[in-house]
């Protein structure tokens, strides 16, 4: 980003001129017309930058304003912004702003049908109007809700390019007190609230907001939150263009992916401030300790500040992220960041209490989480009795933490009752968190609301408890879900508190609590991602409800705090240890007993709790923890190989003992090639299968598999060639036999559920196909992001594409290297290519993984073949229903993906074909950190067609 020469503003020079919105980016157009704003699009692999100058922007949103009144709505319209770029968010916000409308930034819809046309539903309500502005895509998404006006911002777009209107046209002249945006809460709790927030309210916010950051017009920020979220739009553009400051604006997607992005551009665009709530922190710095490699490689002395905030922030986390920053840092002592934990809500435009800026390596922080600090200028807080809302606490002591000033918005629209119950008497809002304030500083110490955060999203209490109000076992309405946080853990967790409604010291009780916690880990699990860190059974008469007739949620917790439900929580595990027990097989060989204390430490619970019959994927093992498995028992046993196949086929302790006392004794035979690779073998609902990807391996569905214990079984199918004696298969006609008849052996009747990621989705729908064919009955067949048509895209990978495009998945390489190195490989021997690639693969990467170089080479012909078995394929026929999943392709932008290459799949669907979006990249989609998500969606489309 280009900055002309610009003597520093300081913070006094202009801010008290702008009164609305529009003397802001006038003001900027008039003071700095050739500052620019950047911007990075999920779809730019290169990390190339779009740049618009001031005044290029200025003209270009108001030329869409007044192509805008085309639409003929009256000044004053809710215009409802749909949209996921930065880019296309701040010029429809600025668009609809100038043209004298009201813009609602609306997040990301709901996969869940249902879901999704209530939210529209009530919005519609709401508002009394029903007018959008969005993409093809996010219109695919609301077309089937009747009554919507929809608009495409593309469609603005080329109107607005067919008009020129004056630098300072206007449809409306704002006034102060103005609504100006509209910002939707979370909906956590039940139906999202518009918060409306004014000319007046927002302008407060960002003088505040910029004094603190000690903005000036040399600064530079760059923002990855999306622009639904108040700090983006606001914190993150509308401030900096207040003070004039560049601005870098980066889909999330791409740091996410590849966080040396983030290094990159804080070194090439010298930037100083950007923002990241603690889970990300926490992420960052796991994803960035891998790039050891990279150490010492970045200028990092411009980067001063990061913001958090969000839920609160780790100082163990804090300090690894900055330590991390110094790593990578070409002069470790230059590296003056500091992390700035804040507190701030949709209400109060964003952040509005800031910690003091403090080096977190040089001042050892005081408690486990960072203080959130003091208010900016102009803005007061509080903390009372939660009991009356006017009570004032003392210093030190926690309640309600309640807010006034400037910044804090005038009102929910169309919700006057939700709007008095949130303001006391001399206009203080209730924030509904608790908070304690000492010496002037606070920090939170929960929340009255009834909502948990998990990794930076909100989850509705009431509606958890409400799904496990109808667990067997359970009595109605005596349970209660209680947010809890142990000390060091990242991201909040909870309790859950319940009466049983038998006996807990009748004769069957250590059976019937087994079951009945089982199943509200289950549904925890399911629905907000995390299973409860403990759950307490206590007696119907020894649980009290208040004379309302309601659990005291923060009564338990105390109790719990006292330790007086310890007795409760003693007794629980006495009559679990002895469910355990019934099945327990205490482990005798010496093998069994080396694998027991293995799995101990990986589960961390006590070594004489592991049963010779515990599956290692039935008590929580994911992915990494399965290379973990084998990376330990290859060390304890001095083996050269424990393939993780084996372990995947014999994930019971006692099984994988003998195979690797086999592997002693000489016993070990080659084993027939059996396709299926049981991941879960629980639950009495259909089972499903999923076809491996291009790679041909199926350990990258270990995580997904884990989301269906005890609800239905999970088979992947595996390619053969990995192992000795095994050929690799010729045709695609030989596959789908093989997978066919393997699906039959283990269900032998219908109804079918088959899926396939990547190249599996086309494997899949043969293999559906083929199933129909012998007369049985597939109701549920998903493709994963992968087009119907793949002939012309296998024509396209040779050998050196091939061995990136494996080399990607298995984090090698990037994505945008594997689509730019092919040129200057192919010219190389076969040998050279591979060596280049394994030479620059990340050293942990490798271990992680427990590759050697021989068995990266069979992985790399395993990939090949299969690439060869689809080359003359093209799709005919069709099955009974078609549930397309698509997340970011490895090139182009999403929309394109969906309309050019995934449509397609109606044509081979008797029914009606959906398509539902999911997170993350095409090779991320299924790791620890998008899987919670795509699980949810998955199971949502399962049960749609009646599995």
């Amino acid at each position: 980003m280009a900055l002309v020469e610009v003597s520093p503003t300081t913070t006094t020079d202009f801010v008290t001129a702008p009164n609305t919105l529009h003397d802001v980016i006038a003001q900027a157009v008039d003071r700095y017309p050739l500052h620019e704003l950047g911007f990075i699009t999920s779809s730019a692999h290169d990390s190339s930058i779009h740049t618009m100058t001031f005044s290029a922007f200025n003209q270009y949103v108001r030329n869409l304003a007044r192509a805008m009144l085309d639409w003929g709505k009256p000044t004053g319209s809710i215009i409802v912004v749909y949209l996921t770029e930065h880019e296309d968010n701040m010029a429809a916000v600025w668009a609809c702003l100038l043209a004298g409308y009201l813009p609602c930034l609306q997040p990301t819809l709901s996969a869940q049908q249902a879901h999704k046309e209530g939210h529209v539903a009530h919005i519609k309500d709401l508002f009394g109007s029903a007018t959008w502005l969005t993409s093809k895509l996010g219109a695919e998404q609301i077309s089937s809700i009747p009554g919507l006006e929809v608009h495409l911002l593309s469609e603005l777009k080329s109107s607005g390019q067919k008009i020129t209107v004056a630098a300072d046209w206007v449809a409306y002249e704002a006034k102060p007190d103005d609504d100006a945006i509209l910002f939707l809460t979370s909906g956590s709790t039940g139906f999202s609230k518009a918060v409306v927030h004014t000319h007046r309210t927002l302008l407060s916010a960002c003088r505040s907001q910029g004094q603190h950051y000690d903005l000036t017009s040399e600064s530079r920020v760059l923002n990855w939150v999306g622009f639904d979220h108040v700090a983006g739009l606001l914190e993150y553009h509308m401030t900096p263009l207040l003070y004039g400051a560049s601005q870098l604006h980066v889909h999330a997607s791409v740091v996410l992916t590849d966080p040396l992005r983030l290094l990159r551009l804080i070194d090439e665009k010298s930037i100083e401030l950007t923002y990241a709530p603690n889970f990300l922190l926490a992420k960052l710095t796991r994803d960035l300790g891998k790039r050891a490699d990279h150490f010492g490689c970045f200028d990092l002395s411009s980067f001063k500040r990061i913001d958090s905030g969000g839920e609160a922030n780790v100082s163990k986390t804090a300090q690894a992220f900055v330590a991390m920053m110094k790593k990578f840092s070409k002069n470790p002592s230059a590296v003056s960041l500091v992390v700035a934990a804040g507190f701030g809500m949709t209400e109060t435009c964003a952040g509005c209490i800031y910690n003091y800026p403090v080096d977190v390596l040089a001042t050892e922080p005081v408690r486990e989480f960072l203080d959130l600090g003091r208010p900016l200028d102009g803005c007061e807080m509080r903390i009372t009795d939660p009991a009356d809302g006017v009570t004032l606490r003392p210093d030190g002591e926690s309640g309600e933490l309640q807010i006034r000033g400037p910044m804090v918005f005038v009102r929910y629209y169309n919700n006057t009752e939700a709007t008095s119950s949130s303001f006391v008497e001399g206009g203080w809002f209730r924030t509904g968190d608790v908070g304690i304030i000492e010496n002037g500083v606070m920090r939170l110490s929960g929340r009255i609301k009834d909502t948990i955060i998990v990794h930076g999203v909100s989850y509705g209490i009431p509606e958890l408890e409400t799904h496990l109000q109808i667990v067997e076992g359970v009595t109605h309405s005596f349970l209660a879900a209680v947010r809890y946080r142990t000390p060091g853990q990242e991201t909040e967790g909870f309790i859950v508190f319940y009466s049983p409604t038998f006996d807990l010291d009748g004769a069957d009780a250590s059976t019937k609590l087994f079951a009945t916690h089982q199943a509200l880990r289950d549904i925890c699990v399911k629905m907000i991602t995390l299973p409860p860190q403990i759950i307490v059974p206590i007696p119907v008469n020894q649980m009290e409800k208040s004379t309302l007739g309601k659990l005291s949620r923060a009564r338990l917790m105390n109790m719990f705090k006292q330790g007086q439900l310890a007795k409760h929580i003693a007794h629980s595990e006495e009559l679990l240890s002895k469910a355990r027990g019934v099945s327990f097989v205490a482990p005798s060989t010496e093998t069994e007993k080396v694998f027991a204390k293995i799995y101990a430490g990986i589960f961390n619970i006590p070594e004489s709790e592991v049963s010779a019959s515990d599956n290692f994927f039935e008590i929580g093992g994911t992915s990494i923890d399965a290379i973990r498995l084998k990376r330990e028992g290859e060390e304890h046993f001095g083996l050269p190989d424990i393939p993780a196949i084996k372990i995947l086929k014999h994930p019971v302790l006692s099984s994988l003992a003998n195979y690797v006392d086999s592997l002693f004794s000489g016993g070990a035979q080659p084993e027939e090639y059996d396709p299926i690779v049981p991941l879960s073998v629980t639950g009495n609902k259909t089972p499903i299968f999923f076809v491996h990807p291009g790679i041909g391996e199926v350990l990258i569905f270990v995580n997904l598999a884990n989301y269906f214990q005890n609800e239905r079984p999970f088979y992947a199918f595996r390619a053969p060639g990995f192992d000795t004696g095994h050929p690799l298969f010729t045709s695609m006609d030989e596959m789908v036999s093989c997978y066919a008849a393997a699906a039959k052996r283990v269900q032998a009747k219908g109804p079918y559920a088959i899926a396939g990621y990547s190249y599996g989705g086309v494997v899949a729908f043969e293999v559906a196909k083929r199933l129909e064919s012998m007369g049985e009955e597939v109701k549920f067949f998903a493709p994963i992001n992968i087009p119907p048509n793949i002939a012309g895209r296998m024509r396209e990978i040779d050998w050196t594409s091939c061995l990136l495009h494996l080399a990607a998945f298995l984090g090698f390489v990037s994505t945008h290297d594997a689509n730019d190195l092919p040129p200057s490989l192919r010219p190389l021997p076969r040998q050279e290519q591979r060596d280049i690639v394994w030479k620059n693969a990340p050293p942990e990467r490798i271990i992680e993984l427990q590759l050697t170089l021989e068995k990266f080479d069979i992985w790399v012909d395993v990939a090949e073949s299969l690439i060869n078995c689809g080359l003359d394929y093209n799709p005919s026929g069709s099955v009974s229903a078609i549930d397309v999943f698509y997340a970011t392709p490895f090139a182009g932008s999403k929309i394109d993906w969906l309309n050019d290459q995934l449509r397609p799949w109606s044509d081979f669907s008797r029914g009606e074909a959906t398509y539902t979006d999911v997170p993350g990249e095409h090779h991320t989609l299924m790791d620890l950190e998008h899987v919670p998500q795509f699980q949810k969606m998955f199971r949502s489309r399962l049960e749609a067609r009646g599995l």
